[in-house]
């Protein structure tokens, strides 16, 4: 008697979940290892967008009209409640410039310690490669990438927020217009400065490989290139020129609010003479007579500024985020650049 043996038609268990997804692996692992941080900076946004929207809601319960109706009595409730209100408002708002400008510091500073720095200062950054079954510059490119979303993200909301808080008082001095800390939050600058803070920072961490001098090297680095960036600004975008005669009559000299927009930015004032030499007004504060004086010895005919009237802000914003993204990039590349020669 003969038997037919039927062909096993069972089917293989499938594999684990990171053979299946490999792509995903990566990433997952990366976020398990940054989620504290990723909690940190989420309750940080949080607290910012509380405290500043929170006040201008506060803000917003009072009419200022309504309190002015109040008159200058200590016993109107209206104008001493709209004024408290309008006074934490306004003092976070300020504040929240200078906060703001700080937080590409404190990315760079994490990016360049605990991101890139520290596995490799512990020697743990081996065993997470083994582990994750990944090569080193695989391992940064999904860690990079991880990174590179919460930050722009996170970015965006502080822009978002601030530019709500900003909108009933737009125009007012002190605040916005072209203030570096109002400037930068107003637009998609800050987002790219963010995004130059992680770069510089992981391009820190990947060439020193300690923690505290990655962190140093990756805050001041960060830092300058901001500070040269501001000093740029106003050279970003043509700039536009006014010519006014000058005369030893103070009066027809050229004045914010009279010969050009009071939210304009000055790049420069100087004295011309007739044949064209530009005299520079610091140049003229020690002599004697001031600058009426200096001009009158000189020969000076006429009084140029350059200025930035506040239509140039945006397109000044757009260039200058395109050339630190630049940056950022150049500097990612470096740290891939220095991670291939490092590691076999």
């Amino acid at each position: 008697m003969t038997t037919t043996l039927a062909p096993d038609r069972r089917t293989e268990a499938p594999g684990p979940a990171s053979a299946r997804t490999p792509r995903t692996a990566l990433p997952r692992a990366a976020l398990r290892l940054h989620r504290k941080a990723l909690v940190v900076g989420a309750a940080l946004v949080g607290v910012f967008t509380l405290l500043l929207l929170g006040s201008l809601l506060w803000r917003s319960l009072y009419s200022p009209a309504q309190a002015a109706a109040c008159g200058t009595g200590a016993g109107c409730p209206g104008l001493h409640s709209y004024g408290t209100a309008h006074s934490v408002f306004w003092s976070l708002l300020n504040q929240s410039q200078n906060v703001l400008l700080l937080v590409p510091l404190v990315i760079a500073a994490y990016a360049a310690g605990p991101l890139t720095a520290r596995e490799r200062e512990l020697g743990t950054h081996h065993l997470l490669w083994t582990q994750s079954a990944a090569s080193p510059t695989r391992w940064l490119r999904s860690t990079l990438a991880l990174a590179s979303v919460a930050v722009a993200v996170a970015g965006v909301l502080l822009v978002m927020v601030y530019r709500t808080a900003l909108a009933p008082v737009a125009g007012a001095w002190g605040v916005g217009g072209w203030v570096p800390g109002g400037y930068a939050a107003s637009g998609p600058v800050l987002v790219a400065y963010c995004l130059l803070g992680l770069a510089v920072g992981v391009c820190a961490g990947t060439l020193i490989g300690r923690a505290l001098p990655a962190i140093f090297a990756g805050v001041v680095g960060t830092g300058l290139l901001m500070g040269v960036g501001v000093a740029v600004r106003p050279w970003l975008w043509p700039a536009s020129t006014l010519t006014v005669p000058f005369t030893r009559d103070r009066s027809a000299w050229p004045a914010s609010g009279a010969d050009w927009p009071e939210d304009a930015e000055i790049r420069g004032q100087w004295l011309v003479t007739g044949n064209g030499d530009r005299i520079d007004l610091e140049s003229c504060y020690a002599t004697p007579g001031g600058i009426a004086g200096c001009g009158s010895r000189s020969g000076a005919e006429n009084w140029l500024v350059e200025f930035h009237p506040f239509s140039h802000r945006l397109p000044v914003m757009l260039v200058e985020t395109g050339l630190v993204l630049l940056l950022a990039a150049l500097a990612v590349g470096a740290a891939f650049l220095v991670l291939r020669r490092r590691t076999p």
